[in-house]
């Protein structure tokens, strides 16, 4: 049985081998630099992924224009006027042009192609607005439009929501999705979709508490007051020389003919002619001044706290921000101090969890709502989902609004870098906390949304992107700044309140 044939005489090359084992080798080192390669296109591509598509005005020498969240620009910098961009989101760009010295001006909007768009009104506004601490926001979906003299509204489309028949259209401050519609001396009010909320028959609108959802006080020509709840109901008519800007429930306090009272939009009136003033109520208990003191009752006019204090304001679960001999401290419903009056000033928001209380020397005293003191520290930074960003020292600390410590991954959930500090410089890690930017900068910043760091060394800063590559090298002196972010090569302007990236000092 034949086991196979063994060569015999002389050899010979074979040259389809000598050829195809080169040939192999060849095609495995491609092969393996093009899994390299497609590795690395895919780690970008999972990187970059989760960057949304944003657009941001930029200037530079005297000119404004246009970028996207990697930097790259859509519209050159050539206009000698400033552009806004309303929704980050949409490429949809107002720009200013042919500023006159009395203040008139035009405007125009313009789309990624640097093309005039919604070209059938004579200008194109922006819908701006102002927190309390009179940061800028706008409407996002929603531009003021003006033809034949008179104003309408559109949305980020460019959708006919509200035709152009008003002589004015404006933001009602501090609230959102609420736009004041005039027409002579009368005003109403709309919501960003066009929706009439309040019909224009009014002289002047305002926002309970500053939030739509409590609804409005209303006055009409003749200086009476009312109020219409989110909805567009009339809840109370227009008959009572003032309102407080207070909802507690379904109760409003109103004066009528000189007489303050509680009243309810069932129409039970609580009070009636017993107190000389109520200024402030919560839970059913009412804050009323006597002899420039503050105290409680409460709707059966029963004292629940003797008029005793310089200050009250309700907090939360019947506790109550108290100022007595110059300080405040905090007390509950029974007048029992939970907290000593030692404080300059006590701040709660209602949208988180815990309070902050102001010492002499500028720093604050941080409490959940228990009234539990966690830490004393600077004034916080608020960051998305629920969190805070607290610089101590040198040191930046993160807590939610339970003010539990919470690390930088845990609060920057898709970021591909995160900020590694040791010996007293910083670097950043990835998830794995594997160092991908050495550990060498004098401070550094977390990523931004569009995937950027920002990095100080030796008092100038510069950016890095997603994947650690130095994108612009420390140059920049930022001293100014009120805050310090990167888009590619621009950085955010001095004011960052503005809204514009530049690559100038």
């Amino acid at each position: 049985m034949s086991r196979g044939r063994r060569y015999e005489g002389e050899q010979k090359l074979n040259l389809k081998k000598v050829f195809a084992v080169p040939a192999i080798i060849i095609i495995i080192v491609l092969l393996i630099v093009a899994m390299k390669q497609i590795f690395k296109a895919d780690k970008a591509t999972i990187a970059k992924k989760n960057i949304e598509l944003n657009y941001f005005a930029v200037y530079t020498e005297g000119n404004w224009g246009v970028i996207n969240s990697s930097g790259e620009t859509i519209i050159q910098p050539t206009n000698g006027e400033m552009i806004e961009i309303p929704n980050k989101a949409k490429p949809v760009f107002v720009c200013t042009y042919d500023v006159n010295a009395d203040g008139t001006y035009k405007t125009k909007a313009l789309n990624a192609n640097n093309q005039q768009i919604f070209t059938g009104y004579e200008n194109v506004y922006t819908l701006q607005n102002f927190d309390g601490k009179m940061n800028l926001w706008y409407e996002t979906n929603t531009l003021k439009v003006q033809k034949d003299g008179k104003y309408g509204l559109i949305d980020i489309d460019g959708k006919e929501i509200l035709p152009c028949e008003y002589d004015n259209i404006s933001t009602l401050k501090q609230v959102k999705d609420s736009i004041v519609v005039n027409k002579g001396n009368q005003v109403g009010l709309v919501n960003s979709s066009g929706k009439t909320i309040i019909p224009t028959e009014y002289v002047e609108i305002q926002a309970i508490k500053n939030d739509s959802r409590n609804g409005y006080i209303v006055k009409n020509a003749d200086s009476k007051y009312g109020v219409i709840n989110a909805d567009g109901d009339a809840v109370l008519e227009c008959k009572f020389d003032a309102i407080k800007n207070i909802k507690d429930n379904k109760n409003y306090i109103v004066n009528e003919a000189g007489t303050w009272k509680v009243l309810s939009e069932n129409g039970a009136i609580y009070l009636e002619g017993k107190v000389a003033s109520a200024e402030d109520m919560s839970n059913g208990n009412v804050i009323v001044e006597e002899n420039d003191k503050y105290g409680i009752i409460n709707l059966q006019v029963e004292t629940r706290i003797p008029a005793e204090y310089e200050d009250l304001e309700p907090l939360f679960d019947d506790k109550y921000i108290a100022k007595k001999d110059g300080k405040y401290g905090i007390i509950n419903i029974n007048n029992d101090v939970l907290l000593d009056y030692k404080y300059t000033d006590i701040v709660y928001n209602g949208s988180v969890e815990y309070l902050k209380a102001k010492n002499e020397n500028g720093t604050y005293d941080y409490y959940t709502k228990d009234i539990s003191m966690k830490f004393t520290a600077g004034e916080e930074t608020s960051l998305p989902n629920g969190f805070i960003a607290i610089k101590v020292g040198t040191d930046v600390k993160y807590y939610n609004y339970k003010l539990e410590e919470k690390v930088n991954k845990d609060v920057y959930t898709t970021n591909t870098l995160f900020v590694k500090k040791e010996n007293g410089k910083y670097g950043f890690v990835d998830k794995d906390g594997k160092v991908v930017v050495e550990i060498k900068y004098d401070d550094a910043t977390e990523q931004n949304d569009c995937g950027y760091v920002a990095v100080k060394k030796d008092g100038k800063w510069g950016a890095i992107d997603q994947e650690g590559n130095i994108i612009v090298e420390p140059k920049y002196n930022l001293d100014n700044n009120e805050s310090i972010d990167f888009i590619g090569k621009w950085h955010i302007c001095a004011d960052s309140n503005a809204s514009y990236y530049t690559d100038e000092e």
